[in-house]
């Protein structure tokens, strides 16, 4: 299927349009009353768990953010405001503080500190003050008389962006280590002067601040809009994000997400698929159960609902599995977006309160836009003791230091935050008398080590201690401290030493951190050792990030002979194509030239050659490919290289060769016969053309003969468009390869043929070629225009030409003329989307909604997924239904071009060479683009080659996709995208469903290979079957009747496979609702299935096929991944088209 079609057809559904400008007086129906007690009844909580209202409007409304501060108060930001503030309006959003004097869990005071304030986004109470979030700035607010309000106001920090309301700087946290961390999204670009220097953060991430010095540092980078950031007991970060679905995600020093600008690579989140979340808090209070203890609790604010997840080690990560909601409701405006537990020990949640998305998803002034209620509710749990909180204010300091060993993590951090205000001299001394007792265990000797860190006080006898713990939690924290006490340190490196070769995979990652910031060659030739011990994705990652930031000071090393490699082959290969230094590619020459080197490893490198070697590396690369004893897969691979070598880079050997070249193509190699077009030498004219005949590879000879282009293959070229006994499949190919040197002249063939064309798909070769050239639409319409066509034909085309996203106009209406196609009408009125929501929600049905959603023809899930399962092109769909309005999901469908969803708009790249490339932006740096094609492939384009990028203005989504939907079909398709993700049987369950497959269609090829072959046959990878993607429903269920029964079974057995990728081997758990009729495989390893199973893997991914025995089974297939017990092993299930 070619991917204009792809694109046009899938994006039925696609979400890139929900924000939509067109104000009704709809009726207020969706809006529920906002009585609290009306809403508190609607939770569903967790059992053991019980919820109280602790402040409501008029008290407070619209909270952003909060935190609480020493004195048990907690501070909020709000904002009436917010999304934007109109023409002429005073910014008068505010800083409140609630005060709950009697301890009964309500708040009984409400104090506004500070007014004037515009869209505040970020709050923390501490160092004698409140430090908020304004926009483009940090203030320092003081209340220098005791009446609990502003009297002085300070910017520490200014020119933080704000292109976006709802990414500007937010999320304010206070770290363990006494800094300050804060998070910025996507649409921001910052540069902040501080003491040390400009600071820059180009799109999202996660900064570091430490006031008393005015140093500023980036953290991590990337994520799209990170609303949630924390700390476990040992120091390690985690973060959620709310329009990114990975769930949690784990964050150390350096590490780059999705989204991150100028990234290379980037690190994925533990829970893909997962909702979006937003706020993060870590269960470390003594009034939960020791059970939830280290639990992660944040916000599915789309889907009305608090999530809470399980974290547990995975090598040097981790792996988190969701557990049971603690709230879920069905109430539209309970839209929880902070979490904090309080000095009780009490789970706190800000509600937003709003009947509709608040981030981007709806008109800045839609009337239902609420802008006066908020709530923060209290969570606690039943028939356990409150946390007691300590008078920290007026408590000697040596009670203060007494605390850092309480068992509730609220007063361990606001004992620290305490001991910053005191006298630092006197601190240092308790903390000194602190360390010298007996009693004390690693966790309360960490607590006193980050207490130092917190005044800024370096204590290494301490620090020493804590690296040699047995605890690996322990040591992996005392490497952060070297990390961020590099410079106060004496040799911090020597402090490492140890810690790069430790048994702990944290440990090391750690120190590869720590050594990559202290950046000396030392430094480097340790993290060298690194490469000794078992590398998982984390330590990969560190260690490719480290060879390319200090490649100035290891490749001069190198050079000289200074490296430690001590035999590290590899090792060396990894950090020079990290490097990506042209120089570098001299020093892996050997590696290239050699057989030894095969597979994946061989055509990672030889891409290196292709994208940065000279002509004398070009002819290196070329040599390794006419090697006699290279394997065929290897030298394809390198051939194509070569051609995208000169088609990127215009380079070439500087000897091409010809009679070896020519000898492969008299073989059969067809990737050595296109080369041979692209360098257009005279000698395979002869083989191409005795293609011709050949239907295997005629297409490639009718390719090969227009790179080259001479006149006697364009007359060639003529022959074929000129054969009446020519397929039209055959003359497409040949007009689209005379166009490479003839376009205008090309267009006029390609019209005709349009018009003798009776079926849609006969047209897709001529369209995708024009329609991806510069000018091509514009020359394709002049031909076309007078002419007619068949009205399918012209109803496709203009389909497709509108989801192309160039500037097609012309085109669109020369087809549309010559098809006599109807206009088609756009939106509804007031009136008839008013009933068109009331049949929605009276007759619809969501279940015969999903059905229709799933229909082949329509390709749906070919541009969305819902919870990972589906295409990327277009946002995930899990919770659309709590996201969005009835009124504004029809609205996209029929007038998609009001508004483009803001990370999903099309880019549109033109080569310098003529070609148009369109798809979604995922990465842009300085030396490339990566594009996100329809099918779901990346395309990576070299910045040297563009020409123009442009931002489409055109929804890819073309108008009039559901008019082949009767009205009840549309009906019962809105009822099912409405219902996603609200509370009911479309919230996609917790756990890990398989919901991406694979199966066999039924056709005589396959059919015919596996009666030959036996069933075997089927579960080799390399045999290239045909195996087509098809998705779970919502409720994670396979249908029986989606896998197809194939003849090559007898008409029997049905096959079907999904993949899992396995972070740490060891056993993995496979849970099978119903094993009826159900055979496993993997790994050769065939068993009846059980309920519950395991399999032993190896790191990497994995097929696991299931064999379905139709004559015995009747019911869905519902399967998840589950872990072992005992087992080390950790996996996800692969995700996505």
């Amino acid at each position: 299927m070619n991917s204009q079609k792809l694109f046009l057809l899938c994006l039925l559904f696609v979400l890139q349009t929900l924000n939509l400008f067109s104000q009704r007086n709809l009726p207020q129906s969706e809006i529920p009353d906002p009585d609290p007690m009306k809403q508190m009844e609607s939770f569903i909580l967790d059992e053991g768990l019980e919820i109280n209202l602790f402040a409501s409007d008029p008290m407070m409304a619209k909270p952003i953010g909060m935190n609480w501060d020493e004195q048990g108060r907690l501070w909020i930001v709000s904002s009436r405001l917010y999304p934007h503030i109109k023409p002429g309006q005073r910014s008068d959003d505010q800083v409140i503080v609630l005060e709950d004097k009697n301890g009964d869990g309500v708040a009984d005071k409400s104090s506004v500190f500070a007014e004037n304030l515009l869209i505040p986004t970020g709050i923390m109470p501490g160092d004698g003050g409140v430090y908020v979030a304004n926009s483009t700035e940090i203030l320092f607010m003081e209340d220098l008389d005791g009446d609990l309000k502003e009297d002085k106001r300070t910017v520490v920090l200014s020119g933080f962006g704000t292109e976006d309301t709802h990414h500007i700087i937010h999320s304010f946290k206070g770290a363990p280590d006494g800094m300050m961390y804060f998070n910025q999204s996507i649409y921001i670009h910052s540069h902040v002067e501080t003491p040390h220097g400009v600071r820059r953060l180009m799109a999202g991430g996660i900064w570091h601040y430490r006031p008393e010095t005015g140093k500023l540092e980036v953290f991590s980078r990337g994520f799209v809009n990170s609303w949630g950031h924390i700390f476990d007991r040992y120091g390690q970060s985690f973060a959620t994000d709310g329009a990114y679905g990975e769930g949690i995600n784990y964050v150390f020093p350096g590490s780059v997400f999705f989204t991150a600008y100028n990234a290379k690579r980037i690190l994925r989140g533990l829970n893909p698929g997962q909702p979006k979340q937003c706020g993060l808090e870590i269960i470390n209070s003594s009034h939960f159960p020791d059970s939830w203890q280290g639990n992660l609790i944040t916000n599915d604010f789309r889907g009305h609902r608090v999530n809470r997840f399980i974290i547990s080690d995975s090598g040097s990560g981790f792996v988190s599995r969701q557990a049971k909601d603690l709230i879920r409701t069905k109430h539209k405006s309970f839209r929880p977006i902070d979490v904090k537990i309080g000095p009780d020990g009490a789970l706190y949640i800000a509600d937003w309160y709003n009947p509709i998305i608040q981030h981007g998803e709806v008109d800045f002034r839609d009337p239902r836009r609420d802008h006066v209620h908020g709530r923060i509710w209290r969570v606690t749990h039943k028939n356990r003791q409150l946390s007691k909180f300590p008078n920290l204010i007026n408590d000697q300091t040596a009670s203060v230091v007494e605390q850092l060993r309480s068992p509730d993590g609220v007063t361990r951090h606001f004992a620290k935050r305490q001991l910053r205000q005191r006298p630092r001299s006197e601190v240092v001394s308790e903390l000194k008398k602190f360390e010298e007792r007996d009693d004390l265990n690693a966790e309360d000797k960490l607590e006193v080590l980050w207490a130092h860190q917190s005044i800024n006080h370096v204590s290494e006898d301490l620090l020493k201690d804590l690296l040699s713990s047995k605890d690996h939690r322990i040591r992996s924290a005392a490497v952060r401290v070297v990390y961020h006490w590099k410079d106060e340190i004496n040799a911090p490196i020597s402090l490492v030493s140890d810690a790069i070769k430790d048994d702990h995979p944290r440990v090391r990652l750690e120190a590869i951190s720590t050594l990559r910031n202290i950046g000396t060659a030392e430094a480097f030739n340790l993290i060298m050792d690194a490469f000794d011990k078992e590398i998982d994705s984390n330590i990969d990652f560190a260690l490719w990030l480290a060879a390319r930031e200090l490649k100035s000071v290891w490749l001069p090393l190198l050079e000289e002979g200074k490296l430690e490699i001590n035999g590290r082959h590899k090792a060396l290969q990894f950090i020079l194509k990290a490097s990506e230094e042209p120089e570098a590619l001299k020093l892996l020459a050997n590696s290239l030239s050699s057989t030894d080197l095969k597979g994946a490893g061989f055509r990672e490198l030889s891409s290196l050659f292709a994208d940065l070697g000279n002509s004398k590396d070009i002819d290196l690369l070329y040599s390794s490919a006419l090697m006699e004893d290279r394997e065929k897969e290897d030298r394809n691979h390198v051939l194509n290289e070569l051609i995208r070598a000169f088609k990127d880079r215009n380079i070439q050997p500087t000897k091409k060769r010809e009679h070896e070249l020519l000898k492969l193509v008299s073989s059969g190699n067809e990737a050595g016969a296109m080369l041979s077009g692209v360098w257009k030498i005279e000698g395979v004219k002869p083989i191409l053309i005795k293609w011709l005949d050949n239907d295997d590879k005629s297409i490639l000879a009718i390719a090969a003969l227009g790179e080259i282009g001479d006149a006697s293959s364009l007359k060639a070229l003529m022959k074929i468009i000129d054969n009446n006994e020519a397929n039209f499949k055959t003359k497409a190919h040949a007009i689209t390869a005379i166009a490479q040197s003839n376009l205008l002249q090309s267009a006029t063939y390609a019209s005709n043929l349009m018009v003798e064309a009776e079926t849609p798909e006969s047209v897709e070769t001529i369209l995708d070629f024009f329609l991806t050239r510069k000018d091509g639409p514009n020359f394709l319409a002049a031909a076309i225009s007078g002419k007619k066509m068949n009205a399918n034909v012209a109803g496709e085309a203009v389909r497709m030409t509108i989801a192309s996203g160039g500037e097609t106009e012309k085109l669109i209406q020369e087809l549309s003329k010559a098809g006599s196609l109807e206009t088609i009408q756009a939106g509804l009125s007031d009136s008839e989307m008013r009933e068109l929501m009331n049949l929605v929600k009276s007759e619809g049905s969501p279940q015969r909604g999903e059905e229709i959603y799933r229909r082949s023809q329509l390709l749906c899930q070919s541009c969305h997924a819902i919870a990972g399962a589906g295409g990327a092109i277009g946002p995930d769909l899990v919770s659309l239904g709590s996201s969005a309005p009835i009124d504004y999901i029809v609205d996209s469908l029929l007038e998609p071009a009001k508004k483009i969803k803001e990370g999903y708009h099309t880019t549109v790249i033109t080569t310098k060479q003529g070609e148009v490339i369109t798809g979604g932006l995922v990465r842009d740096s300085d030396s490339e683009l990566v594009i996100r094609m329809v099918d779901g492939s990346f395309k990576n384009i070299k910045t040297s080659v563009i020409e123009k990028k442009e931002i489409s203005p055109v929804s890819l989504m073309p108008p009039g996709l559901t008019a082949s939907l009767r009205k009840d079909e549309f009906i019962d398709l809105m009822s099912f995208l409405s219902a996603l993700g609200k509370e009911g049987e479309y919230k996609v369950p917790a756990g890990r469903s398989v919901r991406r497959w694979r199966t066999l269609p039924k056709d005589s090829k396959t059919s015919g290979l596996i009666k030959t072959k036996g069933i075997q046959y089927t579960l080799n990878g390399k045999n290239n079957l045909p195996w087509k993607p098809v998705y779970s429903f919502v409720d994670g269920g396979l249908p029986l009747a989606e896998m197809g029964i194939n003849n090559g079974f007898n008409n029997r057995l049905s096959i079907a496979k999904f993949e899992i990728e396995v972070s740490i081997p060891g056993k993995i758990g496979i849970r099978i609702k119903n094993p009826e009729g159900l055979q496993l495989l993997t790994g050769g390893e065939m068993i009846e299935a059980k309920k519950n199973s395991s399999f032993t893997f190896s790191q990497g991914r994995h097929e696991i096929y299931v064999i379905v025995d139709n004559d015995i089974r009747e019911s869905d297939l519902f399967i998840e991944i589950i872990d072992v017990d005992g087992s080390q092993g950790a996996a996800e299930l692969v995700t996505g088209l």
